[in-house]
């Protein structure tokens, strides 16, 4: 589909609410579920008399949905839905915070086709069904929700540094599981071998100089990976981050942190630190990889500096 001129005005011809669908996501369950949304859709705008007006558009290469929502905001269109799991949900949001707009930023509705899901478990909202998560997009209802963001890079359920981003970067090569199966086994096996990371961790003005950790985590949301609760107090709309330190522990200790962090009990550990924060800057010895919403990312430089953006994102929910 041709991409339709920029504007910094809505264009007359807006359609209320434009769905980004995904085919890649969930390892080709986007493609599958693609038929029925179309017949969903037709039969939501029949039952309207034809006074609502929602447009399809399908992505064709990787992070496309970037491109697709900041279009769709600078036209002005009140609701972009997006067909996909937790990287498409991140990519829309970039989108959506990287538009120029006059006046609000459309809302998000959350159509589930993805491997972990875990943005549309964290607010309830049924994502699963089609038809449901359609017809609150068509609706009005909305819960304001914060947005991180790193090095420039905008999140809304999770960013992950060391064990987190390296397991991520693990699962693309494995293609015979899907689901959480693919981050719990990827987290298993390459539990004992990772090396862990190097970094120095400010928050306001107390910093902790060079441990080593096996992760840090940055939570708006509870869950991350399909199934692990990662910080089980989170909420996405108290305007902060629950920063996780995963210190680093020899192998049989990284494994009992590591079946806790499946229960949320990981959280009595002597090794796990969460605090509630509104800004943390990080420092590497070199630029780290980093994982935000299931994408990985390359920090420009070895300073990196998190902060949470208060009730930053319109949420559709039910009306």
């Amino acid at each position: 589909m041709p991409a339709a001129p920029r504007s910094d005005a809505p264009r007359s011809d807006t359609p209320p609410v434009v769905v980004i669908a995904n085919p890649a996501a969930g390892r080709g369950r986007g493609a599958r579920l693609i038929p029925r949304l179309r017949t969903i859709v037709e039969s939501a705008v029949a039952r309207s008399g034809g006074t609502l007006a929602v447009e399809l558009r399908l992505t064709t290469h990787a992070g496309e949905e970037f491109d697709l929502a900041r279009e769709a905001a600078e036209q002005g269109v009140a609701t972009i839905a997006a067909l996909g799991g937790d990287g498409t949900w991140g990519n829309v949001v970039r989108g959506i915070m990287a538009a120029r707009v006059m006046g609000e930023r459309p809302r998000l509705a959350l159509l589930a086709a993805g491997t972990g899901n875990d943005l549309a478990w964290a607010t309830g909202i049924p994502a699963h069904d089609l038809e449901g998560a359609i017809e609150i997009a068509m609706g009005v209802g909305e819960r304001r929700i914060d947005v991180g963001e790193a090095d420039g890079v905008h999140f809304v359920n999770c960013l992950g540094f060391g064990f987190d981003a390296a397991v991520l970067e693990g699962t693309q090569r494995v293609r015979w599981l899907r689901g959480h199966a693919v981050y719990l086994f990827t987290a298993a096996r390459m539990l004992l071998g990772y090396p862990g990371i190097v970094a120095d961790v400010r928050v306001g003005g107390a910093t902790t100089p060079g441990k080593h950790y096996l992760a840090v985590i940055f939570a708006n949301g509870p869950r991350f990976g399909g199934g692990f609760r990662i910080a089980p107090g989170a909420r996405l709309d108290d305007g902060a981050l629950d920063l996780v330190c995963v210190a680093d522990a020899p192998a049989l200790r990284r494994a009992v942190v590591f079946a806790g962090v499946t229960r949320g009990t990981h959280t009595r550990s002597p090794e796990v630190d969460i605090r509630s924060v509104r800004e943390a800057t990080l420092t590497f010895d070199s630029p780290p990889i980093f994982d935000a919403d299931g994408e990985l990312h390359r920090a420009r430089g070895c300073t990196v500096t998190v902060r949470c953006h208060r009730q930053a994102l319109r949420l559709a929910v039910p009306s």
